[in-house]
């Protein structure tokens, strides 16, 4: 049983997505609840009494209280629901996938586009574990992580030190890049080297300007500025294309 909220604030968008849905679970010969709300706060507010969606359908723009902090308060009570974004703009695009949006529609979006979205929902759904990493350090210790625990990894004097998303810093005993090599193998395109001597998780970030990567946690990723496009270009297709697997 697949169970899919929608929470927007126009009738008339809650009735069309609600449609689309509809016609998806029946295409697909999936069972599933639809469970439309049309408030933010109301949502919020029964979400505790519902048990929980495994998808949900979030509008941005909506008065009282924009999606993008629906979907924080969804991640501090640690709910696990795969949200796909729905706005009439990208503008909030990289804030949403900074709180593991599975997808981003902008309006009006076809019921070929809503199917992939709830498609790729479903993949993260039933792929999400975690991904193991065994790594040696100095001295003699190896550690075996969470490959979407780390941050980022820098590279000074020769020494590749390991940012893990809790604080906790590790020097490893691979150069650079037998370490993208090794995280390539196990979770390819989510690591990228945007700078010599960086490693940075995709997951991890928050913004890209022209000059810097900024992670969630605050760290800041010097990059050139000749390749902030680029980077914010890989970024999104890498998300687009399953990143938030």
């Amino acid at each position: 049983m697949l169970r899919i909220a929608i929470c927007d604030d126009k009738d008339e968008q809650i009735e069309k997505i609600m449609a689309m849905t509809e016609n998806y679970l029946a295409a697909t010969k999936t069972t599933g609840e639809i469970f439309p709300f049309r408030n933010p706060l109301v949502f919020l507010e029964e979400l505790p009494r519902t048990g929980g969606f495994d998808i949900l359908l979030l509008d941005i723009c909506m008065p009282g209280l924009q999606g993008i902090e629906v979907a924080r308060e969804i991640r501090r009570g640690g709910h696990k629901t795969e949200i796909i974004f729905l706005t009439s703009s990208t503008e909030f695009a990289i804030e949403a996938f900074a709180l593991d949006a599975a997808h981003y529609l902008v309006k009006p979006f076809t019921q070929t586009q809503l199917d992939g979205a709830i498609e790729k929902a479903r993949s993260i759904i039933a792929k999400k574990e975690r991904k193991p990493i065994t790594l040696k350090l100095r001295g003699s210790d190896v550690r075996t992580i969470d490959l979407n625990e780390i941050a980022y990894v820098e590279c000074t004097a020769h020494t590749q030190t390991v940012y893990l998303t809790n604080g906790v810093a590790m020097e490893a005993r691979r150069t650079i890049s037998e370490l993208l090599s090794a995280f390539e193998h196990a979770v390819p395109g989510q690591f990228i080297s945007p700078y010599k001597g960086y490693l940075v998780n995709q997951k991890q970030i928050r913004q890209i300007t022209d000059n810097q990567i900024i992670l969630r946690g605050g760290n800041k990723i010097p990059i050139p500025k000749r390749s902030s496009k680029e980077i914010s270009n890989r970024y999104f297709d890498w998300r687009f294309e399953g990143g938030a697997e």
